[in-house]
């Protein structure tokens, strides 16, 4: 690097460094102290060796009082302040989008902890068990993750995300409840606010109480995966010939299953698209899609008012054989058509970048 790069690279990380501090409640010296441990740490293999580490000048104490006490709450006269604070640190950690959309991903990764006998609000979590017949389950935390999805150009086609929230769940509630609390938060933030923001998630986030939340936001489009046993239906069109009739007006059409393809209508659109994979296997993905598609609705949220796109994604070899399952996506939101099929498949194919932040992260 030359001097002049040194130079505004030092005085980036000394605004940002800046930033940090003041969005931080209590213990700042020591917070930012442990930044600096860990940063520097070649053979910490806990928490409470980072103590040791000459960049850290206090005792094991004060780590953990700091982890315990720096977040702001929301009892803190100065807490909207201090989390858009925090929210312009973590920002200048995300190379400059060159998408006309921002990209987020939102998950749950669970933290088993089996053996900690005094450890609060415990409960039974989904763990993959590689013993077959064993059931995928185990106790401890399940933690809640929106992250920033930079733009594979920019990262060099490096898995990378930054985490812009993190939050435990707690037993008595659900994941999607509390990552619909999270992104509230980050939505009203003014550093996301310039752009269409494009949120992709797994399956379990294609339930009602999720997606009738987002839909609240103009500039969110969500992007969620569905189960291959979901019912959807076509938007009913009234004839302009046919009288109007007293009662409940229609608003749902033909019935669409996705387990039934006697049920699928005429694709609105078809994409074809080749790629090549790391091992030189020649491969063609088709993208299907049905647009102005709807979801049975509940009390609280009313889907009639929401159409989508429904997506299929088959990916076959050049013998034309189908060489996984069939995926669906949904793409939700007032301003999905600015989005391309291709755009959204590309978009969702990204979401497995959070995988390889949660292992390093762990």
């Amino acid at each position: 690097m030359t001097k002049n790069e040194t130079a505004t690279s030092v005085e980036e990380f000394l605004v940002w460094r800046s930033n940090l501090f003041q969005g931080l409640k209590a213990r700042k010296e020591t917070i930012i102290e442990l930044l600096e441990a860990l940063s520097s740490n070649q053979q910490a293999h806990s928490v409470v060796e980072l103590s040791l580490n000459p960049l850290f000048r206090r005792d094991y104490n004060s780590l953990y009082r700091g982890i315990q006490e720096f977040l702001p709450t929301q009892t803190d006269p100065n807490y909207e302040q201090r989390i858009e604070t925090l929210f312009s640190a973590v920002s200048r950690t995300i190379p400059p989008i060159s998408k006309y959309y921002n990209l987020f991903g939102i998950d749950t990764t669970p933290c088993p902890r089996p053996f900690a006998e005094t450890l609060a609000d415990k409960t039974f979590i989904h763990y993959p068990n590689p013993i077959k017949g064993n059931k995928p389950i185990n106790i401890g935390h399940c933690y809640s993750v929106v992250c920033a999805l930079p733009d594979q150009i920019d990262t060099e086609k490096v898995p990378w995300a930054v985490p812009l929230s993190g939050e435990r769940v707690p037993s008595k509630h659900k994941g999607v409840n509390q990552g619909n609390q999270q992104l509230k938060k980050i939505w009203q933030s003014s550093l996301f606010s310039d752009k269409l923001s494009v949120l992709v998630a797994d399956s379990d986030y294609s339930q009602k109480d999720f997606i009738g939340e987002q839909v609240k936001h103009e500039d969110v489009v969500n992007i969620t995966r569905v189960r291959s046993d979901r019912v959807f239906y076509r938007q009913f069109i009234r004839d302009p010939n046919q009288a109007k009739t007293s009662g409940h007006p229609r608003w749902y059409g033909d019935k669409f299953d996705l387990k039934d393809d006697q049920t699928w209508t005429e694709t609105d659109e078809v994409h074809h698209v080749p790629f090549t994979t790391k091992k030189g296997r020649q491969l063609t993905v088709t993208i299907s899609g049905w647009k102005q598609m709807l979801m049975r609705g509940t009390k609280n949220y009313k889907m009639n008012n929401h159409p989508f796109t429904l997506l299929q994604i088959v990916v076959r070899d050049q013998e034309r054989n189908s060489i996984w399952k069939p995926m669906r996506l949904i793409v939700i939101g007032s301003r999905r058509d600015e989005l391309s099929l291709v755009d959204c498949y590309q978009c969702y194919r990204q979401r497995y970048d959070m995988e390889h932040l949660f292992r390093f992260g762990k």
